[in-house]
C-alpha cells in the first residue's frame, strides 16, 4: 500500500466529489432496473441534484461550487428541484467549494443535517489483497441480487431502515462493483461501488454485514475485492464517505483509508413536506 501524501486541494476534491454524483448514465441504468422509479437529475452550478423518490435516503445536490461563485439563482433552481418533488432541499457542501455556497445557504436558513468524512486510499497497482479464510466473494448476478439486497438492508437496520429495493440500482450502475459475501454458502453481507474512469477513482458505498456474522472478516474481504477491481481499472484512489467517528470510518482506516476532508450536509425543510418525509 502506498502512503497517502497527496494534498487535498480543490482539484482533487472535485474528483472525489464525483463519487457521490449521480450522472445521467447512472440514472439511465437505474431506470432500466426499476422503470417505475422517478429517478431524475439536474446539473446546477457544477453539481448534480438527484431525486430518487420521496422515501429515497439520498435526495441531495452534490458537487456545487467547484466552478466558481454560486448565485442566488442557482440556489433557487436547487430548491425548486426538490420542493416541486415533495422533499427537503439538501445540499452537500465540500470545504473546498466556493465560499459563496456556504454564505447563500446560511442566508436562507439551511441547518446542518450531518457531517461526512471523506476517506481516500491511494491504489498501488502491484499491491496484493489477501482474502480472509472462510469468506467467499462473488459478483452480484440476476440470480443473487435479491439475497444481496436483503443482506445489505438487514446489515444497516440498527443504524437506518431502508427498503432493500433501494440497493438494486447499485448493481446496475456503469462500472458497478456490486459483490456479495458468503460464509458456508449463506449470503452474509454485500457491498456496492463504482469505477469512475474519467476521474480515476473507485467509489465505495453500501457495505454491510449481517450482525451475527460480524468480526469474521466479511468487511475485509469486500474491501479487498473492490480494491483489486479498482487496481485492475487503473484507478488512482478509492474513496468512501462515512459518518465521523463511526464504526464504518474505523473499519476503513484499519484498511489503509485516511481522512481527506470533512464535508457538511445542509438541509432546508418545507412545512408541506416534513410530515411526508419524516412521518411526524
Amino acid at each position: 500500500m502506498q502512503p497517502l501524501t497527496d494534498f487535498a486541494d480543490a482539484a482533487l476534491a472535485r474528483r472525489l466529489e464525483m463519487a457521490e454524483m449521480i450522472f445521467p448514465d447512472c440514472v439511465e441504468a437505474i431506470r432500466r432496473y426499476t422503470p417505475s422509479d422517478p429517478a431524475e437529475t439536474e446539473h446546477i452550478a457544477g453539481g448534480i441534484a438527484f431525486f430518487g423518490g420521496v422515501t429515497y435516503p439520498a435526495n441531495q445536490c452534490v458537487g456545487m461550487g467547484f466552478e466558481g461563485e454560486v448565485t442566488g439563482k442557482d440556489i433557487d433552481r436547487v430548491e425548486s428541484f426538490f420542493r416541486s418533488r415533495g422533499v427537503a432541499s439538501t445540499v452537500v457542501v465540500s470545504p473546498l467549494a466556493h465560499e459563496s455556497l456556504r454564505k447563500l445557504l446560511g442566508e436562507r436558513g439551511y441547518a446542518i443535517a450531518e457531517f461526512n468524512s471523506v476517506l481516500i486510499r491511494r491504489i498501488d497497482p502491484d499491491e496484493t489483497f489477501p482474502m480472509p479464510a472462510g469468506v467467499v466473494i462473488e459478483r452480484v448476478t440476476h440470480n443473487t441480487i435479491k439475497p444481496w439486497m436483503n443482506a445489505i438492508a438487514k446489515g444497516f437496520e440498527q443504524d437506518i431502515s431502508v427498503a432493500e429495493d433501494v440497493f438494486g440500482g447499485f448493481a446496475a450502475l456503469p462500472g458497478a462493483m456490486a459483490f456479495l459475501a458468503r460464509i458456508e454458502d449463506k449470503v452474509v453481507g454485500g457491498c456496492g461501488g463504482r469505477v469512475i474512469p474519467e476521474a480515476r477513482i473507485a467509489a465505495f458505498f453500501g457495505t454491510a454485514t449481517l450482525p451475527e456474522y460480524r468480526c469474521r472478516g466479511v468487511q475485509t474481504a469486500l474491501i479487498a475485492q473492490r480494491l483489486h477491481e479498482a487496481a485492475n481499472a487503473t484507478c488512482e484512489y478509492a474513496v468512501v464517505s462515512t459518518i465521523p467517528g463511526s464504526g464504518s470510518q474505523r473499519n476503513m482506516e484499519r484498511r489503509g483509508f485516511r481522512l481527506a476532508y470533512t464535508k457538511v450536509v445542509m438541509r432546508r425543510e418545507w412545512p408541506e413536506t416534513a410530515k411526508d418525509e419524516h412521518g411526524h
